[in-house]
């Protein structure tokens, strides 16, 4: 699963915790460990799936709020993603990270598969894919039954997403007209397509901010489970002597998202203000969006269990959809959630954290 390319930076940032500020230089050694000493200065080099915006806002307030810090993190260096860069699990594997987040399962899986890498899913901090197709709430889509007869514009990099979905919500390819469009929705709202394949963080937001009413069909309600912005750590970090940090930088991750869901206007203020000053982003609509995530990473099970935790029946669920797109691996093989179980069996106040959070 690819994410789309609606922007094209690609920059690496140094932050320094305390001072807040961004360098862009690195400070970590090649294996994204600590360049000091068990005494010395302690960093660590973080892989984005994408470039800067408000679906990285727990990181920066985990950043922001000390919580990396009280892990004993002196820095933090964010390494963004982006349409052109390396696979966040290639460069976790070869050591320029230590940890990363990737888009989805599929990418970890093509990279132990066809890659040799040595990756593994530590999290997952979406439990509910954010695929979506919108429609005008004038002639709704509603359900994936909804979708024949009529006329869905769908990105070429979307295409085997858009198949997988089709077949797994028992919708015959033939009785739905999909057609191929870029990113910019005006053919929806010029009455082009009646449907359009996007992330619900993205197109129904800003069609909504501007003045159009939409409704949208999320593909994980219909056949998709697949979890995405996936924790990735390599399994020599997982069982050697960097255990300990990976258990750090969860922990600071996990707090971090816990402040950025309960304040989702300061969550956006400091993605726009200190991280994406110079995109232009409408501070209401990042505030709507990192609204709108917040149903993609509480659930039921997240309430009871903790954020990024992913039940024994999601995992299944995902193992299953990737052996239908020809990606056959196994639970033990792709995830480890060992981590996450530690951290809430220390610190149980973190699990219920979200108990009162709306989805």
């Amino acid at each position: 699963m690819h994410r789309r390319a609606f922007l094209a930076r690609s920059l690496g940032g140094l932050v320094l915790l305390g001072g807040g500020s961004a360098l862009l230089a690195a400070c970590s050694g090649s294996d994204g460990e600590s360049t000091g000493g068990s005494d010395g200065p302690r960093s660590l080099t973080f892989r984005l799936s994408y470039t800067h915006g408000v679906s990285f806002a727990g990181t920066y307030l985990a950043i922001a709020d000390g919580f990396y810090a009280a892990q004993g993190f002196d820095t933090v260096e964010l390494v963004e993603g982006g349409p052109t860069a390396t696979p966040t699990p290639i460069d976790v594997a070869v050591g320029k990270a230590l940890i990363g987040v990737a888009s989805s399962p599929d990418q970890v899986a093509t990279a132990r598969l066809n890659g040799g890498a040595g990756v593994k899913i530590v999290g997952a901090l979406y439990q509910k894919n954010p695929y979506c197709v919108t429609s005008l709430a004038s002639s709704p889509i509603r359900t994936p039954q909804d979708m024949v007869g009529k006329t869905i514009g769908v990105q070429a990099v979307n295409e085997t997403v858009w198949a997988a979905f089709l077949a797994g919500a028992g919708v015959d390819p033939a009785s739905v007209r999909t057609v191929p469009v870029q990113f910019d929705p005006t053919p929806l709202t010029a009455g082009e397509v009646d449907g359009w394949f996007s992330f619900v963080t993205n197109e129904p937001v800003t069609l909504a901010a501007a003045g159009h009413a939409v409704t949208t069909l999320l593909l994980a309600d219909h056949g998709y489970p697949l979890v995405a912005q996936v924790y990735v750590a390599d399994e020599s970090s997982l069982a050697g002597d960097r255990r300990a940090d990976v258990l750090a930088c969860l922990t600071a991750e996990i707090e971090g998202w816990i402040a950025a869901i309960k304040d989702p206007d300061r969550a956006a203020t400091i993605a726009i203000e200190q991280y994406a000053p110079d995109l232009g982003l409408d501070a209401a609509v990042q505030s709507e969006i990192a609204r709108v995530q917040t149903g993609l990473v509480v659930t039921d099970d997240t309430r009871r269990s903790g954020i990024m935790t992913v039940t024994d029946e999601l995992v299944a669920q995902n193992i299953a959809t990737l052996a239908d797109s020809g990606l056959d691996i196994t639970a033990e093989d792709l995830f480890d959630l060992s981590l996450l179980a530690e951290i809430y069996e220390t610190r149980p106040e973190l699990a219920t954290a979200l108990a009162d959070v709306a989805g």
